[in-house]
C-alpha cells in the first residue's frame, strides 16, 4: 500500500496538482481569461482520475471511465439541478470536453511500470492532503452570483404571435478580445476614479490608509465580474408555446455603460423541426427599435422582439348573422347573434355565450364550444368541439334573429 501511495510523487501529477491549485487561486483572479477556465479541466482531469487510482489501483479503469462520464454530464444542463442542490458552480461550455484528453494521459501514465519514488511518508501525507484541498476549492460555489444577478438591469422580451411552438436562440456571447477589451476599460475607469478620489480634499482619510494592494483589489473585483459573467455569455436556445412570452435577463449591470451588445449577438427563430423562421444580427435588432435612445449602452430598459403579427381582438359583432360552410358537420349551416344560436340544419335554437375567442352553445344533451379562430364581416372560421376548422361565408338568406 505504501508504495502504491508513493506514486502520488510522479512529477507528472504534482506539476498538474500545482497548475491545479496555481490557477484556482492565483491565475483565474488576476488574468480570468479563456487559458485559465480550460487549465483547470486540463490539470484537473489529469490529477483526480490519477489520485484515486493510486487509492485504489485494483479499479484504474472503471475510476478513469467513472470520471468521463461524470464530467460529461457535470458540462452539460442536465446538471444544474445537482449543481444548485449542493451551492457548487460551473460554466457549461461543451468546448471543455476537449480537455477529456487528460483522463486518456491519466490513464497511460498509470499503466506503465510502477516506479518507486524514495520520499518520506511526511511528503506523501502532504500531497495527499493538497490533492484534497485542491479537488474541493475548484468546485466551490461563488457568493458574488446572487448579488451579480440582482444588478441586471437590461432584460430581453420575447413574444410569439403565433399559433405554433418555437425556439429563440439567443447569441450573446462576448469573445475573448472583446472581453479583454471590456474589463481593461473597467479597470482603468474604476482606477482613474479611485486616485481622483484620494487626490481630492474629501479623499485626505483614504489616504491615510491607502495601500498599494487597493489596485490589485480593484482589478480581482473586475476578473470576479466577469468570471461570473461567463454564467450568461453563451448561447440560450428557449421554447417558446403559442401566444407565449418571456423576460430573459442580459448580463449587463447597471454599471457596465461602458459595455455594449457583443459584436456576434443574434437572435434566431426556428421552428420545432430546426427550420430557420426568422434571424436578426444585431444591426437589424436595433434597427427595429422605435426609440432612438435606446440603443445597446442602454441600461434599466426592456429590449421588445416579438415574432409573428400580433392577434387582432375579436369583435363578437363581426360573428352575428347567418353562416354556410361546405365542410361537414352539425353546425355547417348556422346563425346567431349576441345571445342565441340556430342550427339552420335543423332549425332548434340554443342559448349561447361568448368568452374571449370562444362560443359556448347550450343544447339539450350537451354544450358545444367552438373557437373562433377567424372572424369578419364576411368570412368565419370556427372549430367546434376540438373537430377540424369549419370555414363559413354570410349567407345571402334573410335572417331570423336580431342583432
Amino acid at each position: 500500500m505504501i508504495k502504491e501511495w508513493n506514486r502520488l510523487a510522479s512529477p507528472v501529477f504534482l506539476v498538474s496538482l500545482v497548475i491545479l491549485l496555481l490557477n484556482d487561486l492565483i491565475f483565474k483572479t488576476v488574468f480570468h481569461n479563456y487559458i485559465t477556465g480550460k487549465l483547470s479541466d486540463f490539470a484537473g482531469l489529469l490529477a483526480f482520475p490519477f489520485f484515486w487510482s493510486v487509492l485504489f489501483p485494483k479499479r484504474v479503469k472503471e475510476i478513469h471511465i467513472a470520471v468521463v462520464l461524470f464530467f460529461i454530464f457535470w458540462k452539460s444542463p442536465y446538471s444544474e439541478v445537482f449543481v444548485n442542490f449542493f451551492g457548487l458552480y460551473r460554466v457549461i461550455d461543451f468546448s471543455d470536453y476537449i480537455a477529456l484528453v487528460s483522463v486518456f494521459i491519466s490513464f497511460q501514465l498509470f499503466k506503465k511500470e510502477i516506479v518507486i519514488y524514495k520520499v518520506q511518508p511526511i511528503f506523501i501525507k502532504f500531497i495527499f492532503l493538497l490533492s484534497c484541498f485542491s479537488f474541493m476549492a475548484t468546485t466551490q460555489g461563488h457568493e458574488e452570483v446572487e448579488t451579480f444577478e440582482d444588478g441586471f438591469s437590461s432584460y430581453l422580451y420575447l413574444n410569439n404571435q403565433t399559433d405554433k411552438k418555437i425556439i429563440a436562440v439567443i447569441d450573446f456571447e462576448f469573445s475573448e478580445n472583446e472581453i479583454t477589451l471590456f474589463k481593461e476599460q473597467q479597470i482603468k475607469r474604476l482606477l482613474d476614479h479611485y486616485k481622483k478620489n484620494i487626490s481630492s480634499e474629501e479623499g485626505a482619510e483614504r489616504r491615510l490608509v491607502y495601500k498599494p494592494s487597493d489596485s490589485l483589489r480593484i482589478v480581482q473585483e473586475v476578473n470576479d465580474e466577469w468570471f461570473i459573467r461567463q454564467k450568461y455569455n453563451s448561447v440560450h436556445s428557449i421554447l417558446l408555446d403559442k401566444e407565449e412570452e418571456k423576460y430573459i435577463a442580459l448580463p449587463l449591470h447597471l454599471s457596465d455603460t461602458l459595455i455594449g451588445f457583443p459584436k456576434s449577438f443574434k437572435i434566431l427563430f426556428l421552428d420545432v423541426n430546426g427550420n430557420v423562421l426568422k434571424s436578426y444580427n444585431k444591426k437589424e435588432f436595433f434597427k427595429r427599435r422605435k426609440s432612438k435612445n435606446l440603443n445597446e449602452f442602454s441600461r434599466g430598459q426592456i429590449f421588445n422582439l416579438t415574432f409573428g403579427k400580433k392577434k387582432e381582438p375579436l369583435h363578437k359583432s363581426d360573428c352575428y348573422g347567418k353562416w354556410e360552410s361546405d365542410g361537414k358537420g352539425d353546425f355547417n349551416k348556422i346563425e346567431i347573434n349576441s345571445n342565441y344560436f340556430i342550427n339552420d340544419n335543423n332549425g332548434e335554437v340554443y342559448d349561447c355565450r361568448y368568452s374571449n375567442d370562444s362560443i359556448f352553445v347550450y343544447s339539450l344533451k350537451k354544450i358545444h364550444i367552438g373557437i373562433i379562430k377567424k372572424g369578419t364581416k364576411d368570412s368565419l372560421v370556427i372549430s367546434w368541439n376540438n373537430e377540424r376548422d369549419l370555414m363559413y361565408v354570410r349567407s345571402k338568406k334573410p335572417r331570423v334573429l336580431a342583432r
